[in-house]
């Protein structure tokens, strides 16, 4: 008699399924991307059967040296619990930060028995790569603003191929709240949020430059790209206000245009979970600087949405996000975006999709997305925007083409040449 059915292993990012189980088969072996830290395992067996899961690895928290099982550190050796909500066991893999040094491997053991037919044990032997090789790509840096008297680390990415002749596209990569107090090397081992393009990039896809700022304390415990902290504790009435450190980024993104060959028209912006309200106000605050966004478990501002109009968006949530919960967040920005006739994208993960560590993780499933990735890239700016370039308007003057086409018509020697430079731009 068998006493496991089916067996199914997934993660964020592989919703169907990582192996192909056979009864007969007792071990098989799966690896799963860098940054992904838990697998979702469900079982059909007999009722009469009883199971046992565990693990031979710890598995902590990043920035946490030391396991707290109340904190949902997981033990080596120790049974792992059965999610109702889920309809499975969680497997839970180690993040704390020396495991980033070296591949990951973790054998899980999964003990069938009953006392009438003794017990069978299945192993799934998973393997994660440390992702080393991607991050050694990149350089950390400091950028300060005098303005602000502030220093900015970030990490950098450059093409090992890079060549000052030719123009390259600009990714900016906005982490979220949970970085802000960790190491800016975070920023490349906890998500694939600027490491992908990177991997694109070397294997001559979508090459690209990559910057990803890091929002450090500066003034108090709840500093972050905008006030959505200082919102949430009632210190402020809205989580929409740019605080320095997002303003710095802009000195950041014009130092990168001094430094390198930048593609004006090619310059990517990218936000999760706090950074992608922090992507929402500074693609608000500046229209005509990007030529497409991605915005994953984040809000816009309703009352600045038409600044949003000239941005191509693809926007990312998960219905059952615990965090950035979609009636407060997802859903006021879409009826926004709505009422004003402002064309987007969306993807909208379903409940128990994304389980790892919650609803809220959205962004493992999208960056592996290579459809995602190459509708960015696709996206350029052109017709108003360059036609606003050629005419000498700034970022911020939020102009429409109604604005744009009344100023031709009192400058029309201007607007001739301006046309005539449109195809040079």
């Amino acid at each position: 008699m068998n006493a496991i059915n089916n067996l199914k292993l997934t993660i964020n990012s592989a919703p169907e399924g990582l192996i192909a189980f056979e009864p007969w088969k007792k071990s098989y072996d799966v690896t799963i991307p860098v940054d992904c830290f838990g697998a979702l395992l469900r079982i059909d067996y007999s009722p009469e059967f009883y199971i046992s899961i565990r693990a031979d690895r710890d598995a902590g928290r990043f920035g946490y040296a030391e396991l707290d099982p109340a904190m949902g550190d997981y033990i080596a050796g120790e049974e792992i619990p059965y999610y109702d909500y889920y309809k499975g066991w969680i497997l839970r893999l180690d993040k704390r930060e020396a495991c980033f040094d070296y591949d990951l491997d973790v054998t899980v053991t999964i003990d069938c028995g009953s006392a009438e037919h003794g017990t069978d044990r299945y192993e799934l032997h998973i393997h994660r790569p440390s992702g080393i090789e991607l991050r050694e790509l990149f350089t950390e840096r400091v950028f300060h603003d005098e303005i602000f008297d502030l220093d900015m680390p970030y990490e950098l990415y450059v093409p090992t191929n890079y060549n000052p002749k030719k123009k390259y596209p600009l990714v900016v990569a906005l982490h979220g709240t949970g970085e802000v107090q960790e190491p800016t090397s975070a920023l490349l081992k906890k998500t694939e949020m600027a490491t992908v393009w990177a991997k694109d990039s070397e294997a001559g896809h979508n090459e690209c430059i990559v910057i990803a700022p890091h929002c450090t304390v500066r003034y108090d415990e709840d500093d972050n790209w905008t006030t959505l902290n200082q919102f949430a504790k009632g210190r402020t009435e809205s989580p929409f206000y740019p605080m320095p450190q997002l303003k710095v980024v802009w000195g950041l993104m014009e130092r990168m245009k001094l430094d390198y060959n930048i593609d004006r028209d090619r310059i990517y912006l990218i936000g999760i979970s706090s950074g992608a309200f922090g992507a929402y106000v500074f693609a608000a605050d500046h229209p005509d600087a990007f030529a497409g966004m991605i915005a994953a478990c984040g809000a816009a501002n309703p009352s600045r949405i038409n600044a949003l109009r000239s941005v191509p968006m693809w926007i990312f949530h998960s219905d059952d996000d615990p965090v950035i919960v979609p009636s407060y967040t997802l859903e006021p920005t879409i009826r926004a975006l709505d009422s004003a006739g402002i064309k987007y994208r969306l993807t909208r993960y379903p409940k128990g999709q994304i389980f790892w560590q919650s609803g809220h993780f959205c962004w493992e499933v999208l960056f592996k997305d290579q459809e995602v990735r190459d509708w960015l890239f696709a996206q350029r700016i052109g017709g108003v925007h360059k036609l606003k370039k050629a005419l000498g308007f700034r970022s911020g003057d939020h102009k429409t083409g109604h604005d744009i086409t009344e100023e031709t018509n009192n400058v029309a020697a201007k607007a001739i040449a301006a046309a005539r430079q449109i195809d040079e731009l």
